[in-house]
């Protein structure tokens, strides 16, 4: 299997497959990075002798968080958001990958530079009008902390073990027998009834005593215990909200973008294809027919086609995409560097063999033009007048908040308004009371019990809240009087149902004995309805129902019966009367293949976790 993953890597068609279907949503995300240098104390783990190094650890760790918070509704203070508890999970993932890496390095797995070059150069992040962007791919490289040769080795094993990936799921297949189960069991066809037990009128029929429900509550007391709860006020300093009262003059404005544009890397970017032709007794005959051809103006793709040893880009006419400095040998990137575009080099040599090497495009960036960049810089120049402002009046909020009674004479001297929050427990609350932070500032003793403001409490993008408790209900258990009502309902619900239980087994069992479903039905005044030859997707009745009406059982008996409580609360008898297994003949063609498809998937799937978990656990993992 392995031995195929290796013959893929060397077809350029299928490793462009993969590099869309897999590689790039990873690229930006920092995934990988084995191949930080190590030294004594410095690794974390090492896997067969592939080493984690703690730098790579924190900065995989940093990633996970951002990608967390980037979530809707996330509290950034969470417990499971602190480092000390995703270095754990984090490192276990950085030595499962070290350890598919390691054995792909042992099978003599790799991916030429070609390839990796041409990833990087795709990359939608590093784009700018649709071309290749060096200032924003070291921009975006420099913010997760990588270079561009660490980022080069980065996509590599990235691709080598989508390779992997790849070769297990092409190598999955689905038998005719899987096949016919799945169709049987996917288009699989039931003919069923329902009967609705109307609960109408019975709620009337029940009376629950005071005694009934005081004994209830003397028996649960606990679970109407009250968590302790406060409310607070607080105030607010946001650097956001201050950068939006900065003022900014254009002539700022104009003058920093004349700085930047001063700093703007104009270097050109080049687009390139080669021919390649590898050491040999007939290189230098090859070489020379080759530039005889290409003086008599034969088209260079074609010739590529005609004559390249590199397998991985003949194809594509030689393409290797915009050159990156530091990916090619020094004299192929000074050939590239002396031509304009259009133009063919003199033969150059590298460890593959002989290049020809031919500049497709030379394009010299240009800075963005004033009116594109002016609202960006604008914003920036008032966040960074803010933020000294925003330092500033923490330490003053910090000095108006210490001692003071309460939270006016701060507000009012740093231009803040005072707002209040709904009560909250120790363990949850909304609104401002969602982060942890602020929950445990509440309730600490000097702030609950002394009265005090609490102490700054910082939360995520640059806001601090200082807060002081405005109300406070102790823990306690409810009166009786005040949850009585709920008890009442509680039990009369209990009674209903279980009269609606009774009704619908006497139903089941009268049915048994052979009385029409249909017609003791219609004699008991239930709601009766028939679906004929329906399929799990089939819009009858509601999906809960249909799913529980597939999830019965058939047996030889002429009904097989379910009662069930619908999610509206319905209690419900389902009877299946019938049932046809799916047919091939009756589903089409591409219905079957999409079926196999599936299967294939999802059997790759397990075999890929059950390959990976096999290297693991053969592997050599020591974590520090």
């Amino acid at each position: 299997m392995l031995q195929g993953v290796r013959d893929n890597l060397k077809g350029t068609t299928v490793s462009i497959v993969i590099i869309v279907l897999f590689i790039v949503p990873m690229v930006i995300a920092g995934v990988g990075s084995s191949f930080l240098g190590s030294v004594a104390g410095t690794d974390a783990a090492e896997v067969d002798g592939r080493s984690v190094s703690f730098a790579e650890l924190d900065r995989e760790v940093y990633l996970q968080k951002q990608r967390m918070l980037s979530q809707q509704g996330v509290d950034p203070s969470a417990d499971y958001l602190k480092d000390e508890n995703l270095r754990g999970p984090v490192l276990e993932r950085l030595t499962r990958k070290a350890a598919m890496l390691a054995a792909a390095d042992h099978a003599g797995m790799g991916v030429d530079a070609a390839t990796v070059n041409r990833v990087i150069a795709t990359q939608p992040d590093f784009l700018t009008d649709e071309r290749f962007d060096s200032q924003k791919f070291r921009s975006v490289l420099s913010r997760i902390g990588l270079t561009p040769a660490n980022f080069k080795v980065s996509v590599a094993e990235d691709l080598m073990l989508n390779q992997i990936n790849y070769g297990l799921e092409a190598s999955s297949f689905v038998t005719q027998a899987e096949k016919a189960a799945l169709i049987s069991l996917v288009h699989e066809k039931r003919t069923f009834f329902t009967v609705d037990i109307p609960s109408e009128g019975l709620r009337e029929q029940v009376t629950v005593s005071d005694a009934d429900a005081q004994s209830y509550y003397d028996e649960n007391q606990e679970s109407y215990r009250k968590a302790e709860q406060v409310a607070v006020e607080y105030i607010e300093l946001s650097l956001a909200k201050l950068a939006e009262t900065m003022k900014v003059d254009e002539a700022q404005v104009k003058s920093q973008y004349e700085a930047d544009v001063a700093k703007f890397d104009a270097a050109p970017e080049y687009t390139v294809a080669h021919l390649l032709i590898e050491d040999g007794d007939s290189s230098a005959a090859k070489l020379a027919e080759v530039q005889a051809k290409l003086a008599e103006g034969e088209d260079f793709a074609e010739l590529v086609k005609q004559y390249s040893d590199d397998a991985g880009t003949r194809d594509l006419g030689g393409s290797l995409g915009v050159v990156l400095p530091g990916i090619y040998p020094v004299d192929f990137e000074m050939a590239v560097y002396s031509l304009d575009s259009g133009e063919i080099s003199a033969p150059v040599t590298s460890d593959a063999g002989t290049h020809l090497i031919k500049v497709l495009d030379k394009h010299v960036p240009k800075p963005p033009a004033f009116a594109d960049r002016k609202a960006e810089i604008k914003a920036n120049l008032q966040r960074i007048q803010a933020e000294e402002l925003y330092t500033a009046n923490l330490e003053s909020l910090d000095k108006l908040t210490f001692s003071a009674p309460d939270l006016s004479d701060a507000a009012a001297t740093l231009g803040l308004t005072v707002a209040q929050s709904t009560l909250f427990s120790r363990t949850s609350g909304t609104g401002i009371a969602g982060n942890t932070d602020v929950r445990n500032a509440a309730f600490a003793p000097e702030v609950l019990q002394d009265g005090h403001n609490s102490r700054i409490v910082e939360l995520a993008n640059n806001r601090a809240v200082v807060l002081h408790v405005k109300q406070h209900e102790p823990e306690h258990i409810q009166a009786f009087d005040v949850v009585k009502a709920s008890i009442v309902d509680k039990l009369t619900q209990q009674q209903v149902n279980e009269m609606l239980k009774s009704k619908a087994d006497v139903f089941v069992e009268t049915v048994k004995s052979g009385e029409a479903a249909e017609k003791l039905a219609e004699s008991l005044g239930y709601a009766y309805s028939s679906f004929e030859g329906a399929t799990r997707s089939d819009p009858v009745s509601d999906p809960a129902t249909r799913s529980q009406a597939f999830a019965i059982a058939k047996t030889d008996s002429p009904v097989d019966l379910h009662v069930s409580i619908t999610p509206t609360g319905v209690t419900r008898v389902i009877g299946v009367t019938s049932r046809e297994p799916g047919k091939a003949s009756e589903v089409g063609d591409d219905m079957v293949e999409g079926l196999s498809s599936q299967l294939a998937r999802e059997n790759s799937r397990y075999e890929g976790s059950s390959f990976e978990a096999g290297i693991v656990s053969s592997a050599k993992i020591v974590t520090r």
